[in-house]
């Protein structure tokens, strides 16, 4: 989860980083060619400080949009990152993935109130504890219970042994949830748990009789013109994406994420994308709403408190900033970490994302931009 603005911790890295920028050019009034100088500068300073590999911006108001890119987008072969370049986008599919929920509500495919009783078999329902009492809201909100299937000890010695070929199942990483104690009854209280958003995916495939990867693509992905978007291991990426590193092993060096298979493609944060294809679907999703109704939107953005200050709806978390509430989401996976936000009050857009699983922060680089845009 994102972390409220408002921790001291956070604050105190915003200032030295805008800072250190601010020193490289004291001069900075803002204008468009000493804006865009800046917003490179947060990027390049992202790169040396936190010794990243490479880092990507894109920034987008109603008056102008900016993206930019640092560093490399692999360590081996020195490719320099580009603004177009893929990565895993990891929990922010949380977003796409509540969306097709929330579609197949308003066609009556789907009820909120549903348990997961009502929509899995019965091999996996009677495995999930309170099956008969979780609701599909539950699921969407973190409010189920349920406990993350991976903080299940097992599943890293898993991973290590499975073949980079295989192409991991929704029943299959579900079971590493089967039979843990749940966090707490279900609705009444938060917990961030991927395990809910296994079941949207095989919840999401018994209503639409077709893949999860198919049911994005027919209702987003296609609609958008998102070209750049996939579902990691079972669509054909065309060209790849750029490598994720992280110390998966602890000895202190980079390793190639990209060489693990930790059970990618699957409904809590399977999608490939680049950062133009999220401002899309985030301006169409938020700020259009064009891919739900009015009354829906407004159920997705119907809050709970997430215990760390900030907020979370169906798929979308809030939290407050120097520009009011924004809106969004983060994610980590497989060597990379982004963040999206959308500020309603200025009806602006960042998107960041490194290919750094460890020492990356996207949230100081955007508040660091935004800075920028709006000083």
């Amino acid at each position: 989860m994102v972390k409220s603005w408002k921790s001291i911790a956070a604050l105190l890295s915003l200032t030295l980083f805008v800072s250190g920028c601010e020193s490289a050019n004291s001069s900075f009034n803002n204008s468009p060619s000493d804006r865009d100088e800046r917003l490179q500068q947060i990027l390049d300073r992202a790169i040396a400080d936190r010794d990243i590999p490479g880092v990507v911006l894109y920034i987008a108001t109603p008056e102008q949009t900016w993206e930019g890119a640092a560093g490399v987008a692999d360590l081996e072969t020195r490719t320099p990152m580009k603004p177009s370049d893929r990565f895993r986008i990891a929990s922010i599919s949380k977003m796409f993935v509540a969306t097709v929920a929330l579609q197949l509500v308003e066609d009556g495919e789907l009820n909120l109130d549903d348990t997961l009783a009502d929509w899995l078999s019965p091999e996996i329902a009677d495995r999930l504890p309170n099956a008969d009492r979780i609701t599909i809201r539950d699921l969407l909100q973190h409010t189920s219970g349920l406990a993350d299937y991976i903080e299940n000890e097992d599943l890293t010695q898993t991973v290590e042994n499975t073949p980079q070929t295989h192409v991991w199942t929704a029943e299959e990483a579900i079971a590493y949830a089967y039979d843990l104690e749940p966090v707490f009854s279900p609705s009444e209280d938060f917990y961030y748990s991927n395990t809910n958003y296994l079941a949207l995916e095989l919840i999401i495939e018994a209503a639409t009789e077709t893949t999860l990867a198919e049911a994005l693509r027919d209702r987003i992905h296609t609609p958008l013109r998102l070209n750049d978007t996939f579902t990691e291991g079972r669509e054909t990426l065309p060209g790849g994406f750029v490598v994720g590193y992280e110390d998966w092993d602890g000895d202190g060096r980079k390793d190639n994420m990209n060489q693990y298979n930790d059970g990618y493609g699957l409904g809590d944060g399977g999608l490939i994308s680049t950062a133009r294809d999220l401002v899309v679907f985030a301006r169409t999703l938020l700020a259009d709403e064009e891919l739900l109704d009015p009354e829906t939107l407004d159920e997705m953005l119907d809050w709970v408190e997430d215990g760390d200050g900030d907020l979370y709806g169906l798929g979308v978390s809030a939290w407050e900033s120097e520009w009011g509430e924004v809106w969004g989401h983060d994610g980590k996976s497989g060597g990379f970490l982004s963040t999206l936000w959308y500020l309603p009050e200025e009806d602006a857009i960042v998107v960041v994302w490194a290919n750094d699983g460890d020492t990356a922060d996207p949230d100081t680089i955007a508040r660091a931009a935004l800075s920028t845009v709006f000083p």
